[in-house]
């Protein structure tokens, strides 16, 4: 099974349905598919994975090009997960975001130690404002207190 990482650049045709039900299946809150393309629209950088022909990975990234980058929704479908897919995204990530800086990201708490092995550092200052039922979102998958 040969892992292909294609870019924003590459255009490669997305199913929204598909890849909103994907990022379901690994855990992260419900997406709306047409809210979810527009996301990915308006990033700067987009990773989709792909094995055999098959979408089994994203990820999406804002960045100031300077100082910061904000990375979003890194998934790998649950049925591909402990296969190195996930170190591969990152590694190609890294290697785009590196040089504007910092890279942001929260992480689902079962997941901590894996950006960790990838020299991510937990911040002891960060803050969210948010509308309060994404608050709640928030809360429920112990991203906040």
């Amino acid at each position: 099974m040969g892992f292909i990482l294609k870019t924003k650049d590459d255009n490669p045709p997305v199913n929204w349905q598909q890849l909103a039900e994907m990022i379901a299946r690994a855990g992260l809150s419900a997406r709306d598919p047409q809210i979810l393309q527009r996301a990915y629209q308006h990033s700067q950088f987009v990773w989709f994975g792909y094995v055999d022909g098959k979408l089994m990975a994203t990820a999406h990234a804002i960045s100031d090009l300077t100082y910061t980058s904000y990375l979003s929704d890194v998934i790998i479908d649950p049925q591909y997960q402990g296969n190195g897919y996930g170190r591969q995204l990152m590694q190609a990530i890294l290697e785009a975001l590196s040089p504007f800086g910092k890279v942001v990201i929260y992480s689902m708490l079962d997941k901590i130690e894996f950006y960790q092995n990838l020299q991510f550092h937990r911040l002891n200052s960060a803050m969210v404002y948010a509308p309060d039922s994404i608050i709640k979102v928030l809360r429920n998958g112990k991203f906040i207190d």
